[in-house]
């Protein structure tokens, strides 16, 4: 979130058509993928924070992070993040996008964090500023309470600023979801598991600026709910992601996120926060 395009948007370039082979090496990735995002078990992603600039002169490009902290503490503790994120760039208005994060501690022999997500979508411009895609998604995060959820659903997307360092979209979704929770709290629940099937409309703003050569950041709005339940029953969402670029190949991102759902499908915490920091590496 690499030239010759500064920004996440389409170029306008001379076309770039995959060579016969890796064509179908790239679709078969991308199908493959797909059913393994459907057979995973948070609540919401944030994909404009996390979506690639595409560079034309590519016909795959991607970004792969990790961390991994090992401790002899009273327990050994181990900690290990990841992060990666494929771009398949189809002629010149078509890309398939992969992305999927892992997050895994243990300490001794408890597992305090255990959650993930994968995201794939399908984006096709219509025309210079405006492109849809449909999308599916699949998240867990056990250690929270939430088993497994799976949604899926068309995205449109419209671009009203696009100048040399400042990037704008403006996006709306129809999709549908699936959780699957289970009661961390102390109260009691018969079953002690809440589900949730629901359709949502999605609205969000993304704002990009670059500061400079090396300075980048990015910051984004979320509002999603069931038409029917538009105000009272709403899930807000905002990230604030700040990279700095230490060449054209690695950098340093750090990321927040906030998630406040003002009905939680079981007790909980109604407002989560998450911080991260990353090391990137491109190709």
């Amino acid at each position: 979130m690499i030239a010759p395009n500064p920004y996440n948007t389409f170029p306008i370039m001379r076309p770039t058509t995959l060579r016969p082979p890796l064509r179908r090496r790239a679709l078969l990735l991308a199908l493959l993928s797909l059913p393994l995002a459907l057979s995973l078990q948070a609540q919401m992603l944030f994909s404009e924070n996390m979506t690639m600039k595409i560079d034309s002169s590519k016909p795959i490009q991607g970004t792969f992070s990790a961390m991994v902290n090992f401790k002899t503490e009273h327990e050994d503790l181990f900690e290990v993040k990841t992060f990666s994120n494929l771009n398949i760039l189809i002629g010149s208005k078509r890309v398939i996008n992969l992305m999927g994060r892992f997050e895994f501690t243990t300490y001794g022999s408890k597992v305090t964090v255990n959650e993930g997500d994968l995201h794939a979508e399908f984006r096709y411009l219509l025309q210079p500023s405006f492109e849809v895609y449909p999308y599916v998604e699949a998240q867990w995060a056990g250690t929270r309470g939430l088993i497994r959820k799976v949604s899926t659903g068309v995205q449109a997307r419209y671009r009203p600023i696009h100048t040399e360092h400042s990037l704008m979209f403006l996006t709306t979704a129809l999709f549908y979801e699936a959780e699957d929770w289970k009661n961390l709290s102390g109260d009691t629940l018969s079953p002690p598991y809440g589900y949730n099937r629901n359709i949502r409309l999605h609205l969000s703003t993304s704002y990009r600026h670059r500061l400079g050569e090396k300075w980048e950041v990015t910051a984004t709005a979320i509002h999603q709910a069931n038409p029917r339940y538009y105000f009272s029953r709403a899930r807000f969402g905002g990230a604030l992601d700040l990279k700095f670029h230490l060449s054209k190949v690695v950098g340093l991102r750090g990321t927040y996120r906030f998630i406040y759902d003002t009905s939680p499908v079981v007790p909980m915490r109604k407002m989560l926060t998450f911080t991260n920091a990353y090391l990137d590496i491109s190709f």
